[in-house]
C-alpha cells in the first residue's frame, strides 16, 4: 500500500510541488465559498439597510450597513482576480466577523441570545475553515478566551460555562484537524489516481476501459479509458462507447445461453452490451457468485472499412466502488508487437549473417578450385587431396543450408532455374564425392544405378545435390567404421504424354544405340541402404519430421532441425512431395538390421503441368 504524501501531524506535503498544487486546488474551493459568503452577506446587509431606513435608525448605522453591502458586492466582482490571496482574505474575514458580532452585542439590539450565538458561530466557523492553517490554530486557542474576558465571564458563578467553552474549543480544534486531514487525503488519493492512470497509459500496451451502469437511464457510462483504447477504438465519450458495445458481439455456448440468456439454440451471437447488462445484474444480486462474473470473452467486431471481422480476447473484472464497475482489457499479442518494434534490427542481423555466409562460401570455393589444380604423383597422396576437397564441399553445403534457412522464400522462386544434364555423368561425380567421404570416415560405399545410361534430366541440379549430401552426411554421423552404405537409384515409372511424344520417344530410343541421349518424364527413387548389427532408432535422424509443437519450438534453431527443414523444402520443389521415408526391418536368416532412407524426384520439371501435380495425392508413391 502507498504511504501518504503528507505528514499526518503537521499536515504538510513532503513535496513542495504537491503543496502548491493543493493550495491551487483549495483556492478553487475557497472561490466558490467566498462568492456564496459575499452574496449572502450583501443580501442580508441590503435587507437590514431597508429595515433601518423604515425604522428610521441612525444614519451612521445605515451608512455602515451600506458600506458592508457595497463592499461585499465589490469583492464579489473582483473575486477571480484576488484568487491567490483568498487564504488571507478569509483570515481577515474571521477577525472582521468576530469583531462585528462583538460590536453588535454591545450595541444593545434586542436579539435572542441563542439566535445571535448561532449566527455568530456559523459565520466564524465558515470563515475560519478556509483561513491559513497557522492562524486557524491561533484563532481556535485565543478567540474563546478573549470573548470570555470581553464579556466578563471569568466569575465563580460562571465557572461551568468556562469549562464548557474549553470543551467546545477542544472539539473545534479536533474538528478543524480532521477537516484539513480529510481534505488533504482526498487530494492525495486524486494525485495517486492520476499517477496510476499515467502508469497505465505508459506501461499497459493493451486497450483498457471501465464502465458503470446508470440506474435511472439503464445505460452504461464510460468511467475510464487508457490511451491505447482511444487509439484502437477512437472512443473518448460515453455516447461513443454505446456504439462499441452494440456493434461488438459474443458467441455464447449452449450452457451459457441456456442458464444465463435462456436461449434454446446451441450458440447465439449477442452484443456486448447485453452480456455486460446480464452479468452486472448477477453481480448485484448474488454476492456469493461475484467471482464467477470475472473471466475472458471472445468478442467479434466487423470492420466496415476493411470488410472483415476481427476476433479479440476481452478480459473482464467486476469491482465494487459504491456501485459496480466493469473493468475490461482487450488482450493483444505481445510477440508481434515486439517483432514490429525490432523488425528492422532483426532484418539487419539476418542480412549480416547471409552476407558473412556468402563470403565464407566464396572463400571455400576458391580454396576448392586451388586444390583441384594441385596434381600429386603419389596416388595415395592424391586420394587424400581428393578427400580434403570433398570435405571442403561438405563445409560449403553445410553453410548453404543456413543461408537457405534465412532465405526460405527464395527456394520456390529458384526452382525454375533448370539445368539439363546427363544423369550418368552427374551421378559419377556424386559417386566420387561419396567414395572420398566414405574413405575418410573408414566407411564403404556402393552405388547401384538402374537408370538408363543416356537419360537426360532437366531439374535444379543444386537442389538435388544438396539433398543427397545432406542425407549422406547425416548417415555418416550415425554409423560406425567399416559399415556399408548403398545408394540405389531406380525408375519408378515413365510417362508418355501422347502419340507424338511416343513417336518421338521411339525415335530417341533408336538413337540410344547411336550414343545419343533420351529425354523422358520419369519418377525416380533414390534409396540409401545400410546395415547395422544392432537396432538403430531412426527417429533420432533429423529427417524424421514427426515432431510435436513443443519440440519444434525448442529445437527449431538446432543444426539438425535446420538441415532437415531445408532438405524437405528442396525436395518439395523437385519431387512429388517432401516425404523422406525411413524404414527398418530385420532379416530372418541373419541378426542384422536393414535400414532404408528413400525419396522421389521428377526427371524433368519443365514438363510438369498443374493437372499432373495431382500425382502428389496418389497412393502409388507411398
Amino acid at each position: 500500500m502507498l504511504s501518504l504524501p503528507f505528514d499526518k501531524w503537521s499536515l504538510k506535503f513532503f513535496d513542495p510541488e504537491f503543496e502548491s498544487q493543493y493550495e491551487d486546488h483549495l483556492n478553487k474551493i475557497r472561490l466558490i465559498s467566498f462568492r456564496i459568503l459575499n452574496l449572502t452577506i450583501s443580501i442580508a446587509a441590503f435587507i437590514c439597510l431597508l429595515t433601518f431606513v423604515i425604522q428610521q435608525q441612525s444614519q451612521l448605522l445605515s451608512i455602515l450597513v451600506s458600506f458592508v453591502s457595497g463592499g461585499c458586492v465589490f469583492l464579489l466582482m473582483i473575486s477571480r482576480r484576488i484568487l491567490p490571496y483568498l487564504k488571507m482574505v478569509f483570515s481577515f474575514y474571521y477577525v472582521w466577523a468576530v469583531t462585528t458580532n462583538i460590536l453588535i452585542a454591545f450595541a444593545g439590539f434586542s436579539i435572542p441570545n441563542f439566535i445571535f450565538g448561532f449566527n455568530t458561530c456559523a459565520l466564524a466557523i465558515g470563515t475560519m475553515q478556509y483561513s491559513d492553517n497557522r492562524l486557524k490554530v491561533a484563532y481556535t486557542i485565543i478567540t474563546p478566551f478573549v470573548l470570555l474576558g470581553v464579556f466578563d465571564v471569568y466569575k465563580a458563578d460562571n465557572l461551568a460555562f468556562v469549562f464548557q467553552t474549553v470543551s467546545c474549543t477542544t472539539f473545534i480544534g479536533i474538528w478543524g484537524y480532521m477537516n484539513e486531514y480529510t481534505s488533504r487525503l482526498a487530494f492525495s488519493l486524486n494525485l495517486i489516481s492520476n499517477k496510476q492512470k499515467d502508469l497505465i497509459n505508459e506501461f499497459v500496451n493493451d486497450a483498457m476501459f471501465a464502465l458503470s451502469l446508470d440506474e435511472r437511464s439503464r445505460q452504461f457510462i464510460l468511467e475510464f479509458q487508457n490511451n491505447r483504447f482511444v487509439e484502437l477504438m477512437n472512443i473518448k465519450e460515453t455516447e461513443q462507447i454505446k456504439g462499441f458495445l452494440r456493434s461488438t458481439f459474443v458467441m455464447m455456448k449452449s450452457n451459457e445461453s441456456q442458464t444465463k440468456l435462456r436461449d434454446k439454440s446451441s450458440t447465439k451471437l449477442i452484443n456486448l452490451e447485453e452480456v455486460f447488462f446480464q452479468r452486472i445484474q448477477s453481480f448485484q444480486m448474488f454476492s456469493n457468485s461475484r467471482d464467477q462474473q470475472n473471466g475472458n470473452l471472445e468478442i467479434y467486431q466487423h470492420d466496415l472499412i476493411k470488410n472483415e471481422t476481427k476476433k479479440m480476447c476481452l478480459q473482464i473484472r467486476f469491482l465494487n466502488f459504491g456501485k459496480p464497475i466493469i473493468f475490461a482489457l482487450i488482450k493483444s499479442e505481445q510477440v508481434p508487437n515486439l517483432i514490429n518494434k525490432y523488425e528492422s534490427q532483426i532484418k539487419e542481423y539476418q542480412q549480416l549473417i547471409i552476407n558473412m555466409s556468402s563470403k565464407i562460401i566464396k572463400k571455400q570455393s576458391l580454396l576448392y578450385e586451388e586444390m583441384k589444380r594441385v596434381k600429386l604423383e603419389n596416388s595415395f597422396e592424391q586420394q587424400k587431396l581428393i578427400q580434403i576437397e570433398c570435405l571442403n564441399l561438405s563445409i560449403i553445403n553445410y553453410i548453404r543450408n543456413f543461408m537457405l534457412f534465412f532465405q526460405k522464400n527464395k527456394i520456390v522462386g529458384m526452382k525454375s532455374i533448370l539445368q539439363p544434364f546427363k544423369f550418368e555423368n552427374y551421378i559419377a561425380t556424386i559417386n566420387q564425392y561419396f567414395q572420398a567421404i566414405s574413405a575418410h570416415y573408414s566407411i564403404k560405399f556402393k552405388l547401384q544405378n538402374y537408370i538408363e545410361r543416356n537419360c537426360l534430366f532437366n531439374i535444379n541440379i543444386k537442389y538435388l545435390t544438396q539433398i543427397l549430401i545432406n542425407i549422406f552426411d547425416e548417415l555418416i554421423k550415425n554409423l560406425n567404421e567399416n559399415s556399408m552404405i548403398s545408394l540405389r537409384i531406380i525408375e519408378e515409372f515413365q510417362l508418355n504424354r501422347n502419340e507424338k511424344k511416343q513417336k518421338t520417344q521411339g525415335f530417341q530410343n533408336t538413337q540410344i544405340n547411336d550414343g545419343s541421349t533420351t529425354k523422358q518424364f520419369k519418377l525416380v527413387q533414390f534409396t540409401f541402404i545400410f546395415s547395422s548389427n544392432e537396432y538403430i532408432n531412426l527417429n533420432n535422424l533429423t529427417f524424421q519430421k514427426n515432431f510435436t509443437y513443443n519440440d519444434q519450438k525448442s529445437h527449431i534453431f538446432e543444426d539438425g532441425s535446420i538441415i532437415s527443414e531445408i532438405t524437405c523444402l528442396l525436395l518439395d520443389n523437385i519431387g512429388p512431395n517432401n516425404n523422406i521415408q525411413l524404414n527398418q526391418y530385420q532379416t530372418p536368416q541373419m541378426s542384422t538390421y536393414q535400414n532404408t532412407i528413400s525419396f522421389f524426384i521428377f526427371s524433368d520439371q519443365s514438363q510438369l503441368e498443374p493437372s499432373y501435380l495431382k500425382v502428389r495425392e496418389k497412393p502409388l508413391l507411398i
